[in-house]
Parts: C-alpha cells; structure tokens; sequence
C-alpha cells in the first residue's frame, strides 16, 4: 500500500512538471521566438515559418507535423514513445494557440538579444525538465530515430542536421540576421538543458591518497554518510603502496570535504573530477536517466 501510494505520489509529480514545462515552452514561443521569427528548429521552428507566410495557428500545424512523425515512428521504429511524450507534445501544442488566441500572450520584447536570450532559457529550462520526467516533444527526435537506423548516423548528429535544415530554410524567408539569432539561440538552450541536467544536480568524484586513510574513510562514512571504495596503487616515482580512496558527493560537499582532509593530513592529496551520471542511494534514481 505504501509503495503504491508511493508511486502515485512520483507519477503526479511527473506530470506536473511536465505540465508546467509544456506550458514554459509554450510562452517562450509566443513571448519571444515567433513574434521575432526566431526559430528553434525542429517542427515548431517550421510551424514559425508557416506562420509567418500563410498565417496558419503555430500549435496546430506543429501538432499536426508531430502527429505524423510520430504515426510513422510507431510504424517504422514501434512503440518506442509512451503516454508522457504524447501528453507532453498535446499540452505543449495546444498551450501555444491557447495563449496566443485566447489569452492574448503576445510580443514580450522586440528586443532581438533579448528575445534570444531568454527565449533560449525559457525553453532549454523548460526541455531538461520534460526530459528529467520521462517525457519529450515527440517531434524531430522521432525523425532522428528513423535516420539513425537507416542512414547509421548518431541520434544527436541527426538532430542537429535536422535542426539546422529548418533553420536554414527560414534564413532563406526571414533573412540573414533572423537565421543568426535562431542559430545563437539553439546554442543557448542546449547549454541551458546540459547545465540543468549536468551542472546543478551533477556529483564529484574524488580520488583520495593518505597515510591516515582509515581516518579518512571512515570521515566519510560516518561523519558525512558517504560509500567508498579502496584499492592499492603504486607510486610510479616512488615505487611505493598507497591506498587510495575513491568516492562519489555531491557538489556542494566538495568544499567541506577539503577542509576535513586536511585537517586530517595536511599532506594528503587528492582529485575531484566530474561526474554527472552517478545513479543508486543518495543520488539520481536510474528511472531520469
């Protein structure tokens, strides 16, 4: 009963999150990206455009694009989409035409550097948390799938190809100055969703020498709660054993962690790296991956 509950607790929060980034993502197209003709590339950079040359409903036609990428995906690649991506890509799409006809969202800035930068922000932001849920877009990653199995390329080369194939087209319509702007802003999401993803949740890695190494680990383990693991090396100048302790923490532990070993030995040395996909008690649950 409690891990049932437990669970209906997780599926709920997905969910909401996903909602509050579908509907993020939503705002930043109709505040900052299609009143500038900036595009993200993908179908709703495509929707963009059409929107501009025909005047068609910009979650309508990337609805309907999404739809059908992801009717030939089912057919060609399987099932390989869920429940969450379809609700995530209804909620995204419907969000833009409600908040541009209904809730009269409109220009939030004509600002061009502006526009870019949190147009970028908004929906990389708004992306890493749909990802970090379980869900996607359901949109060019479908495509992606199809050319990664026919053409033997990477999932991210083919989007990046198929990203910059839009772009480019509403260069040719919009201009120069519209393809840079669409082209920076690109830039500014993927970093936004690395550092979502990667940066603030991301763990160290730490690599301990030490005489006192008994002190250290159990530091560690006790005082801090962290697991470690011990092996031997040795010195490649001194030919000496030493053991060395690795552990995995959290960022915001590096800190204290330093002070305590050198309290501990002054003459201790040791490595932190990144390390970004750390999975199991104390960290991620494998189920974000």
């Amino acid at each position: 009963m409690i891990l049932r509950k437990v669970k209906k607790i997780e599926i709920l929060k997905d969910y909401f999150l996903l909602t509050a980034a579908a509907l993020t993502m939503a705002f930043s197209v109709v505040g900052f990206m299609a009143p500038n003709k900036i595009m993200d590339g993908g179908f709703t950079g495509l929707a963009i455009i059409l929107h501009h040359m025909i005047h068609t409903p910009i979650g309508t036609v990337a609805l309907g694009f999404m739809s059908v990428a992801m009717v030939f995906g089912y057919k060609i690649l399987g099932p390989s989409f869920g429940i969450k991506t379809i609700y995530t890509t209804l909620v995204f799409t419907v969000s833009i035409d409600f908040l541009s006809h209904f809730a009269g969202v409109g220009r939030v800035t004509s600002d061009m550097p502006l526009a870019v930068f949190y147009g970028g922000v908004l929906s990389g932001l708004s992306m890493a948390v749909i990802f970090y849920a379980g869900g996607s877009t359901g949109g060019t990653d479908v495509l992606a799938a199809i050319l990664k199995r026919y053409l033997g390329i990477t999932l991210g080369r083919a989007l990046m190809v198929i990203d910059l194939v839009v772009v480019m087209a509403g260069g040719a319509f919009f201009g120069p100055e519209p393809l840079m702007y669409s082209l920076i802003m690109i830039f500014v999401g993927t970093q936004v969703i690395d550092f979502f993803l990667n940066g603030i949740s991301a763990s160290k890695r730490m690599w301990i020498v030490s005489d006192r190494w008994e002190e250290i680990s159990e530091m560690l383990i006790r005082e801090l709660g962290r697991g470690v693991t011990m092996f031997s090396g040795e010195g490649g100048y001194t030919g000496e054993t030493k053991k060395i302790i690795v552990t995995y923490v959290p960022r915001r532990y590096v800190t204290s962690i330093r002070r305590e070993l050198h309290e501990l030995d002054p003459d201790v040395f040791f490595a932190v790296d990144p390390s970004s996909g750390v999975y199991g008690e104390g960290f991620k649950h494998p189920r974000h991956d």
